[in-house]
């Protein structure tokens, strides 16, 4: 039991690949939210200090909070009109509006359990790392109800997450930087979901744990609810997924992220070997394995399936126009700053976009 101080910052992101590379070491639990188009970045600020501090804070998540039932199927509702108008003016005004909100309620965080007045929020560890009250509010007839409630049509999203190694971080972070200044609109579906979360996670020595201090970069976006839809500016997305994992050497998340992620993954941990060895003398009959299992470990198959709209989906890497949907004007690319990746675009040329957009 000991207490933390936590604060939220809001700067430029100019030196964010600098300070991306020294912030986890500034503080033991800081992280930061990156809203690229926005050009800002929020640093948090978060250290343990003397019991003896004042300060019974609370962090109870404004996104894992019960909402009314009505407001989060609106939210869905227009979301769905601005992908469908495709209009980036329209959906980067939008984008301003949820990172404005949450920091004026604090980011969910408060003073005394029930009132913000104001950074730093001081309070002991379980009331400062726990967060979201959503599961314990009460059953109302659904007039509210938890976000991710599969009884109603509410938000719906995708979460991918990769970890690359902090010594590389900062060269990702600036190349990534560089497509956002390519079309800064591209990135307003970032923005919308309060941007890209980057966590700091330690080297371990578990089989399966990172081999070098990582920064884990999370990506949220939206995703239709029909199978198949292509998404405005999906090939942004993409090509940062790709330059993370071909070029940088990242590692998938394991629960979070799309089949081609995974493709070839078990080759990036150093003690692969010695994990298969143990998985294969307490489970010698694979009862607690699968097919997926077997493709993600490289038992058996592969999770990356080339067919059609693969590419739409995440389930493949495009290679060829019909893993896109050249139905809906979508066909196979390069990448606009990693070449090398394969991504699902409308955009025939980059210069043609130039000019367009001229």
């Amino acid at each position: 039991m000991f207490k933390r101080s936590v604060t939220f910052e809001t700067r430029d992101d100019m030196d964010l690949p600098a300070q991306a590379a020294v912030w986890g070491r500034l503080h033991e639990f800081g992280d930061m939210a990156w809203l690229p188009w926005q050009g800002k970045v929020i640093y948090r600020k978060d250290n343990r200090v003397p019991v003896s501090t004042k300060g019974h804070g609370l962090n109870d998540y404004l996104g894992y909070r019960s909402n009314p039932t009505l407001a989060l199927i609106t939210d869905r509702a227009t979301e769905e009109r601005l992908e469908e108008d495709n209009s980036d003016i329209a959906r980067c005004l939008a984008a301003r509006v949820p990172s404005a909100l949450f920091e004026l309620q604090g980011y969910g965080f408060t003073n005394d359990g029930s009132f913000f007045t104001g950074w730093p929020v001081i309070g002991f560890q379980n009331r400062i790392q726990a967060s979201g009250t959503c599961i314990s509010s009460p059953e109302d007839g659904l007039l509210s109800t938890c976000t991710w409630d599969p009884r109603i049509r509410s938000p719906f999203f995708y979460s991918s997450s990769f970890s690359i190694a902090l010594s590389k971080a900062p060269s990702f972070i600036a190349e990534m930087q560089k497509l956002r200044d390519l079309k800064p609109c591209a990135f307003c579906g970032l923005d919308a979901t309060l941007g890209v979360l980057l966590r700091y996670v330690k080297a371990s020595s578990a089989y399966l744990g990172k081999s070098e201090d990582s920064i884990d970069f999370d990506f949220t976006y939206y995703r239709s609810y029909t199978q198949g839809e292509p998404r405005a500016n999906s090939d942004v997305v993409d090509e940062l997924e790709q330059l993370a994992l071909c070029k940088y050497g990242a590692v998938p998340h394991w629960g979070k992220n799309r089949n081609f992620a995974f493709d070839g993954v078990i080759a990036k941990y150093p003690k692969a070997a010695e994990f298969l060895k143990v998985k294969a003398r307490y489970d010698p009959d694979g009862i607690f394995s699968s097919e997926w299992s077997d493709q993600v470990l490289g038992a058996k198959g592969s999770s990356n399936m080339a067919e059609k709209s693969c590419g739409i989906e995440g389930i493949c890497i495009c290679s060829d126009d019909s893993h896109c949907a050249p139905e809906k004007g979508y066909f196979c690319h390069p990448g606009k700053v990693f070449t090398d990746a394969r991504v699902c675009s409308t955009r025939r040329t980059f210069g043609d976009d130039l000019l367009k957009e001229q």
